[in-house]
């Protein structure tokens, strides 16, 4: 049991590699035609494990998502899906925040959000940690 539940969060983080889809009809609803978007490391990366878990369970969901608020705001993908990892990860502050921009606060750009090399590196050690301590605990237990 222990063994099939690291071999599955393994597979899990070599799925967060895969480049995001570039079928024609999301190219035809991008603002920018540049605008790939990132994979699903990348929310990972930018707002934890929620998003990035709902990218692999349910893709449609998120695909939806993003398509629609890309319609919506009219904005590229790349934003689209800051805005929706974001709204996954905690859509109270997310909703706040996005009430304070419509009072004139500035735009918060969750495309770009942890992406500093800086917190990519203490991003990195975390997970290492985490990874390291959640495998010894699932074949050695404590």
């Amino acid at each position: 049991m222990r063994v099939a539940l690291v071999i599955c969060t393994w597979f899990a983080t070599a799925l967060a590699f895969v480049p995001p889809s570039t079928s024609v009809r999301h190219r035809a609803l991008r603002a920018d035609p540049d605008d790939e978007g990132y994979a699903p490391i990348g929310s990972l990366i930018r707002q934890g494990p929620v998003p990035f878990f709902i990218r692999l369970v349910d893709p449609d969901k998120y695909e939806r998502s993003v398509q629609k608020y890309m319609l919506e705001e009219g904005c590229g993908r790349r934003e689209a899906q800051g805005n929706m990892d974001a709204y996954f990860e905690n859509p109270t502050s997310w909703t706040l925040q996005k009430l304070r921009e419509k009072d004139g606060a500035p735009k918060y750009d969750y495309a770009t959000a942890n992406t500093t090399p800086k917190q990519l590196i203490l991003t990195a050690a975390w997970a290492l940690i985490v990874l390291a301590l959640g495998t010894k605990i699932f074949l050695f237990g404590w």
